[in-house]
């Protein structure tokens, strides 16, 4: 249970001290739980390039997935808190605004009808497709009444279902391809290799930095564009590095660990909670409280089904989607 700590400057070290300890804490755990649990010594032993048969198992599978989880969590949640922030919306996310199905929608695209297949251009792939999805969504409410915020999700939903739509029409149009890209597609951590995150770290760090330079002018948007333009806030620059960011980070993630839904709903929630609205605050802590959970989900994935692992996907929609019906029933009262 979450429990809201003051604003003042003073707890904050303290919030942010408990956020990493926990973190370490499931890494630690993402290295030795799985299919076979393994001490800390032996854990020590593999990251010394030694141990046998659990080095090899520790460096060459959990390594990547201890990395690629918090990441991609860390990536949706900082893309969250500006999607809810740019919609007026807390049910907003990356994943209700389509963000995730343009992306997933782009890497198909880009590998069946271009070819494509390096690492590099899958990753711009997502970027781009996870950005004008961004674009259209936004534009298609602009022009179909105004941006309520309610018709910027409902227009994002309906996007995202037509957008999965065309990726399974393309997939079994193209049956060479649909072997090829359910790695992309299956929304998981495991399997996942370093090089692919070399390759997507220069997306994650411009998305990140461009996330906390907009912290001061995203407070401003939180009302409305009357009072944010008063405060002094440029409205459409804000809007479009926002959009940028936000297309950056998603389209990282879908491009390391493909659609994993709903941590970009979830986290910002936690985030609000625990740091106030402040985004200089907020950002930081949802990219925390993002890595943990994803890191947390990919751990409890291993156990579900034990032996067999379930998809992190799934895990992190059966939390989401709890907490998007409460979210709703709230509205409706």
């Amino acid at each position: 249970m979450l429990v809201a700590l003051p604003a003042g400057q003073g707890r904050l070290p303290l919030l942010y001290a408990a956020l990493g300890l926990t973190l370490c804490l499931m890494l630690l755990g993402s290295l030795l739980l799985g299919y076979r649990i393994y001490s800390p010594a032996e854990l020590w032993d593999a990251l010394a390039g030694t141990g046998g048969e659990a080095g090899t198992v520790i460096r060459e599978y959990r390594l990547p997935r201890a990395v690629v989880a918090p990441l991609v969590g860390a990536a949706l949640g900082v893309s969250g808190v500006l999607v809810q922030t740019l919609s007026r919306n807390r049910i907003a996310s990356p994943d209700t605004l389509g963000l995730n199905a343009g992306a997933s929608l782009a890497v198909v695209a880009a590998s069946a009808g271009l070819g494509i297949s390096s690492l590099a251009g899958l990753s711009l792939a997502a970027a781009v497709g996870a950005f004008l999805t961004s674009v259209l969504v936004f534009a298609v409410a602009a022009t179909a009444g105004g941006l309520s915020p309610l018709r910027i999700v409902l227009v994002g939903v309906t996007f995202a279902g037509l957008m999965n739509a065309l990726v399974e029409v393309v997939l079994t149009v193209n049956e060479a391809e649909l072997q090829q890209l359910l790695f992309w597609l299956a929304g998981a951590f495991v399997d996942r290799p370093l090089n692919l995150v070399a390759r997507s770290l220069p997306l994650l760090a411009i998305g990140g930095v461009l996330a906390a330079m907009l912290a001061r002018p995203l407070d401003a948007l939180q009302t409305d564009d009357t009072t944010a333009q008063s405060l002094g806030a440029p409205i459409r620059l804000v809007r479009i590095a926002s959009f940028i960011a936000v297309s950056l980070l998603t389209g990282a993630s879908v491009a390391m660990a493909g659609p994993v839904g709903f941590v970009g709903l979830v986290v910002p929630h936690a985030a609000r909670v625990l740091s106030g609205s402040r985004h200089s605050r907020q950002i930081l802590v949802a990219a925390l409280i993002g890595a943990i959970y994803a890191t947390g989900a990919d751990i409890l994935a291993r156990f579900v089904i034990f032996p067999t692992e379930a998809p992190v996907g799934a895990i992190t929609a059966v939390v989401g989607a709890a907490l998007l019906l409460v979210l709703l029933r709230r509205r409706a009262a």
